[in-house]
């Protein structure tokens, strides 16, 4: 005898802030409305941690593959920088002279 609903009680330590706050947030719920919110939560929890994951996979494997082109760009922003340092000196001596 099998039945096609399936309980599970939970209880709620006000002492814990993550539990007071679930408590709160579940109490916000309109009666009712408790358990389809919980497991729409639930789901959508899941849903989003695999979406994350697979994000930062494929932002790992795109780093992966550009590592070389980074170490490759760090030379140029420092002559770059000289660059700029070496033309706003060269203003600083042209308003000196005038």
């Amino acid at each position: 005898m099998s039945s096609d609903k399936k309980r599970l009680n939970l209880s709620f330590s006000m002492r814990s802030p993550i539990q007071r706050q679930a408590w709160r947030t579940l109490m916000d719920i309109p009666a009712g409305e408790r358990t389809g919110a919980v497991c729409r939560m639930i789901c959508e929890h899941k849903n989003q941690r695999e979406l994350l994951e697979a994000v930062r996979q494929a932002i790992r494997q795109e780093l992966q593959g550009s590592q070389i082109q980074i170490t490759q760009a760090a030379p140029q922003t420092g002559s770059i920088d000289e660059d700029v340092l070496g033309f706003l000196a060269s203003l600083q001596e042209g308003d000196d002279t005038d």
